[in-house]
């Protein structure tokens, strides 16, 4: 079975920035090359009423692959982040939704996730997180995504539903999708603290600890916006961000770099 993987696709802004159309790059890639499954690990778009369009089209153009989606914090940015979590339910292939399993020995279990802080540097507090502002930089989820719950709420609403599907299938391979971090190995540490104190709001090394915990097979992730494929704790890592044009391409054109950029895996 092959599985393609890509996130962070920001097709309105790389649509906006390129002048190239990002949507019908990712269809024919899927057409050409057949993947029986495609995960869409997060942040497709702005706002979510586009992003489930989006994901609706790509399916409809793709009848012979499985689009299987977990949001991210720019597909929730909406008066309210419960709403826009319950219109990104529509998707059926929307891992929110329920466990995959694509066969008696392999499942798919995922969801967005969101953070709780325990990747912040420890001199600062949670209020300070809270804010979501360092000197004159506010992180655009204290603008854009709106819950009624604390961050950390948020994250432990997650993490309890993760934990219950990880449960139930714990006799089979697993591949965990989340658009957040589940390690603080792939949270940049740059010594810069106008860099270093927003890496708070990278996700949470709960997640990590369930990977663990059920010994899964594969870990999916983006948000992060930086590209790594290798085995850390005895699993697959997984983090193929599309990023934005231009300072986080190395190709030119849309097309060479979304091509460049997809994974394809083999169970």
């Amino acid at each position: 079975m092959k599985i393609g993987i890509l996130s962070d696709i920001h097709e309105g802004i790389n649509r906006k920035r390129t002048g190239e159309t990002i949507l019908p790059i990712i269809r024919n890639w899927i057409t050409t090359n057949c993947p029986d499954v495609f995960i869409i690990a997060g942040d497709m778009t702005s706002k979510p009423q586009k992003a489930l369009t989006l994901l609706d089209q790509l399916q409809k153009e793709c009848p012979g692959t499985k689009i299987l989606y977990v949001h991210g914090n720019h597909d929730v940015y909406d008066e309210s982040s419960l709403r826009a979590y319950e219109t990104l339910l529509q998707f059926p292939g929307n891992l929110g939704n329920g466990v995959v399993e694509l066969n008696k020995d392999w499942a798919v279990i995922g969801d967005g996730g969101w953070y709780d802080y325990s990747f912040g540097l420890p001199k600062y507090t949670t209020n300070d997180f809270k804010k979501g502002t360092f000197h004159d930089l506010t992180w655009p989820d204290k603008t854009y995504a709106h819950w009624s719950e604390s961050d950390q709420d948020v994250a432990d609403r997650y993490i309890r539903k993760l934990s219950y599907w990880l449960e139930k299938h714990s006799e089979q391979n697993i591949i965990m999708v989340t658009h957040f971090v589940p390690f603080s190995r792939f949270v940049e540490v740059k010594g810069d603290p106008g860099w270093d104190f927003f890496n708070a709001m990278q996700g949470s090394k709960v997640f990590g600890e369930l990977a663990e915990q059920y010994k899964i097979k594969k870990y999916i992730f983006g948000h992060v916006h930086k590209r790594y494929h290798e085995t850390y704790n005895g699993i697959e890592i997984i983090c193929n961000p599309l990023g934005y044009y231009p300072h986080e391409w190395t190709s030119a054109s849309a097309e060479e770099e979304i091509t460049s950029t997809i994974k394809m895996i083999t169970i």
